[in-house]
């Protein structure tokens, strides 16, 4: 009843354009149709545009021990696709996180990789960066994937304060700097398991997340992620 009573004094608007939305969609109509999508092009490991190689692998993936199974990624790291995954992230807009949720699922849903998963987790934060933010985005994907997918949503992982950010680093110094940030709770599980996170640079922190899942018991990990870089 509340909420039905604050949809009517604060209308519910998509995140990309700011315009009312109409329906219960989290995601306007037009906004679906122009966002920058990934398209068939792309990593069949971890979703990045390729372009019109013969190829199916990118060259990180290619050069690389990956830990995942496969990637579902529905946007590019560009334009108002970035502009509001950054508000996300930073501007106290946890609520944007239904919209990724949504494009997320809608891209499991019509993929051929999709299998039946057993649990969802995320990419956890330090609790100095959750303390300052008030939340981990991920954390609020992946809670609103598990409503949608109607799987249980689970802590898994744990992030210290050691180590630095990754977005300061380069490709190399990301490998080691996850090592010193990232570790497995004390808990053992199996099965399937989607791991949650906003975005995919170097793919350095999903995939030391992921082996780490797989230390923790689980047969195969999958990502769930909001954007990729095409760079």
């Amino acid at each position: 009843m509340m909420d039905k009573l604050l949809d009517i004094i604060f209308p519910p608007k998509c995140p990309f354009c700011k315009r009312i939305l109409e329906t219960s969609v989290p995601i306007c109509r037009d906004c679906f149709s122009s966002l920058p999508f990934t398209d068939e092009n792309t990593c069949s490991i971890c979703g990045r545009p390729i372009g019109e190689f013969s190829h199916s692998v990118c060259a990180l993936c290619r050069s690389n021990k990956i830990n995942f199974k496969h990637s579902f990624v529905p946007l590019i790291y560009k334009e108002n696709a970035r502009d509001t995954l950054l508000a996300l992230k930073s501007g106290n807009h946890p609520y944007y996180a239904k919209a990724f949720a949504y494009l997320i699922a809608d891209k499991i849903l019509s993929s051929e990789e999709f299998v039946p998963f057993d649990y969802i987790t995320y990419v956890p934060q330090s609790r100095k960066s959750r303390f300052n933010r008030g939340y981990n985005q991920s954390e609020l994907i992946a809670k609103e994937l598990s409503r949608i997918l109607n799987v249980e949503c689970i802590e898994t992982l744990y992030r210290t304060n050691d180590g630095k950010k990754q977005a300061t680093l380069n490709a190399a110094q990301r490998r080691e700097n996850v090592k010193k940030c990232y570790f497995p709770l004390d808990k053992k599980f199996s099965g399937t398991v989607l791991l949650t996170d906003d975005v995919y640079t170097t793919g350095s922190t999903a995939n030391h997340c992921s082996m780490l899942l797989k230390g923790m018991g689980f047969d195969r990990v999958y990502l769930a992620i909001a954007e990729i870089t095409d760079d």
